[in-house]
């Protein structure tokens, strides 16, 4: 009996094995052929819902710095703020936020409502900050980088594994042989059986040297893996929440109880900000805003048992999704669109 195509689509997202023949390994694994994976990720691309194929990185152990930003905008004003801001090649993923009408914790008059991720290289991104909070002028711009990951796993449609990450990094930076391997991971990549092999004849490497030096960068966290990115809405899954708590002192006991939930994809530690007194951030993604609901109160709860008493928390929902791309680097000038 093959396995159903949604056990397929969870392990194309989980990632492929460094090896000669990727999909074939894979397949061994799941019991079924290297041709329906091949099959099935050929249906998907056609159907939609497929962001792409390929690399997804560490930012920071690439010399980049990420962080989550927000600001408090009116509604009136938040097309023409985000076509001011959308086009840097930085803003990566951007979304309109909001509390859930009816729910117990109502927001704030100045709580953020435009939320955005920004990365650059580490030299220049205190630079493109301070662009962005201009493009956003009269607005305040709050950054709030990660500082303490605690998850960051995105398989829709299958359980996920905690996975607790440094925040810090001391690799060397990229060679430009390395930089031309990342070049030809980052895109939506060519499909077939010898994978590593196609990708060394686009920059003139033989499939070892691309199988060994990515074997390094696995080992030192600069590589998560090499598979599927859903384009999530469009596979159905439309409610995605922010589920945020104020922690004093350490996070790391609420931190690890809410990445050990499989419903959870990722969980960070964050500063606080103006109008917005939570530290804590976790993803959940469901197929309606009831499931959603459930998913932030059953989170709620499993905390306020695991820590003794309950956090002051909220649930924030992406209502509109503005941008949604995967980080190009090493491309082009900082400021370019």
């Amino acid at each position: 009996m093959k396995p159903a195509e949604e056990d397929l689509l969870a392990a194309l997202q989980r990632g492929l094995p460094l090896t000669a023949r990727p999909f074939a390994e894979l397949a061994d694994d799941l019991s079924c052929s290297e041709q329906d994976l091949l099959d099935c990720l050929a249906r998907t691309r056609a159907d939609g819902i497929v962001r792409r194929f390929g690399a997804v990185f560490d930012t920071r152990r690439l010399g980049y710095k990420s962080a989550l930003c927000a600001a408090a905008v009116p509604v009136a004003e938040l097309d023409g703020l985000v076509a001011r801001i959308a086009p840097l090649v930085g803003v990566t993923h951007c979304y309109l936020r909001e509390t859930p009408a009816g729910t117990a914790s109502a927001a704030a008059a100045d709580q953020p409502n435009l939320w955005f991720t920004l990365s650059y290289p580490a030299d220049i991104f205190p630079a493109m900050a301070d662009e962005v909070s201009a493009r956003l002028t009269p607005y305040a711009v709050h950054v709030l980088p990660a500082l303490k990951r605690y998850k960051v796993d995105v398989v829709f449609g299958a359980a996920t594994r905690a996975r607790e990450e440094q925040v810090d990094d001391d690799l060397p930076p990229l060679t430009s042989r390395e930089r031309r391997l990342v070049g030809a991971l980052q895109g939506d990549t060519e499909v077939r059986s010898d994978y590593f092999a196609g990708i060394g004849e686009k920059i003139g490497l033989k499939e070892w040297d691309v199988l060994s030096m990515l074997e390094v960068w696995r080992r030192k966290g600069r590589l998560k893996r090499i598979g599927l990115l859903l384009q999530h809405r469009a596979a159905g899954w439309i409610a995605n929440g922010m589920c945020c708590w104020r922690v004093e002192g350490d996070s790391t006991e609420a931190g690890r109880a809410l990445a050990a939930r499989d419903e959870v994809t990722h969980c960070y530690e964050r500063p606080l900000s103006p109008g917005f007194p939570y530290n804590l951030f976790a993803m959940v993604h469901a197929r309606a805003l009831d499931e959603s609901l459930a998913q932030f109160a059953a989170l709620d709860a499993h905390l306020a048992e695991t820590l003794g008493s309950p956090l002051p928390g909220t649930l924030l929902l992406s209502t509109r999704e503005f941008k949604k791309t995967s980080m190009t680097f090493f491309a082009g000038a900082p400021y370019g669109v």
